[in-house]
């Protein structure tokens, strides 16, 4: 062989190795890129979740309240009609 051959293997070898190289470092920024992505809509999510919980929390409570206050009219109603005199 000569030394041009050697040099221009060489050179390939060096080119292969560099794109290997630049390829994975590639896929490794998209890769990292959409983690982080995901771990932002997951901070997100999170945020969204306390207030979400406080809402429950507050139509929760007036819900029950308006159960009781439906209870104790129902009982008010009962009371109401078997005081009322037959006829």
């Amino acid at each position: 062989m000569t030394f041009g051959t050697i040099v221009f293997w060489i050179v390939q070898i060096f080119v292969l190795i560099m794109g290997i190289s630049i390829g994975h470092s590639y896929l490794r920024f998209k890769i990292r890129r959409e983690e982080n992505r995901k771990k932002e809509l997951e901070l997100l999510l999170l945020d969204k979740r306390t207030e979400i919980l406080q809402q429950g929390k507050n139509v929760a409570h007036e819900l029950e309240e308006l159960l009781y206050k439906a209870k104790v009219q129902q009982e008010i109603n009962d009371i109401i009609r078997k005081d009322e005199p037959r006829h």
